[in-house]
């Protein structure tokens, strides 16, 4: 954990082959959370929702991913965002949508912020941005033409902006597209 209260989830180490210091990340962090108490951990990283649910053992502990969290705390009058006449276009992350099954909550949230089109390809059919895994397998001009490809998808919908729910598709598509790209929670601050 970093002085901020962060953590690392533990994959990338995983992934770049550091087996034994990814187990020391993730008891470490599995013996914060339950030291302190936790009972709700929110991420706004849809890989990290990912390992936290399906690679810890966190008993008493519901894993959330920020669109679900700010999805409830609408839903309880705690966040009050005004309703305004932006149309967005909504990405959804592989990992956020296939991975972890969750498709509504950030639709819910974005039809209490502004208007949502969705694209041609979406839900369990949406285009992967080319982040994320991909940047062990991928070169950095295919990402590129990848994240490209999502943005003109995307922008085909006629929307002012795109939103996304991953901070990886985020860059992805910002880098190839022309439209504005924004992270779920960024329009929730700016309707508040």
């Amino acid at each position: 954990a970093d002085k901020d209260g962060g953590v690392c989830c533990g994959r990338p180490l995983k992934l770049s082959g550091e087996i034994d210091a990814a187990r020391a990340m993730m008891e470490s962090n599995r013996e914060l959370f339950l030291k302190h108490g936790i009972t709700t951990l929110v991420t706004s990283c849809p890989i990290c929702l990912r390992v936290f649910r399906e690679d810890y053992d966190l008993p008493g502990i519901e894993v959330l991913h920020h669109s679900e969290y700010i999805e409830r705390l609408i839903a309880a009058g705690r966040l009050k965002p005004q309703t305004g006449g932006t149309v967005y276009t909504y990405h959804d992350p592989c990992e956020l949508g296939r991975g972890c099954g969750v498709y509504d909550a950030p639709r819910g949230v974005i039809g209490r912020i502004g208007r949502l089109t969705e694209p041609e390809e979406t839900r369990e059919n949406a285009l992967c941005c080319g982040s994320s895994v991909a940047n062990l397998a991928i070169d950095d001009d295919g990402q590129r033409r990848i994240g490209e490809s999502v943005a003109a998808s995307l922008a085909a919908t006629g929307a002012e902006a795109v939103v996304t729910a991953c901070p990886l598709c985020k860059k992805a598509i910002a880098r190839g597209g022309s439209l504005p790209v924004y992270d779920l929670s960024e329009i929730v601050a700016k309707a508040l």
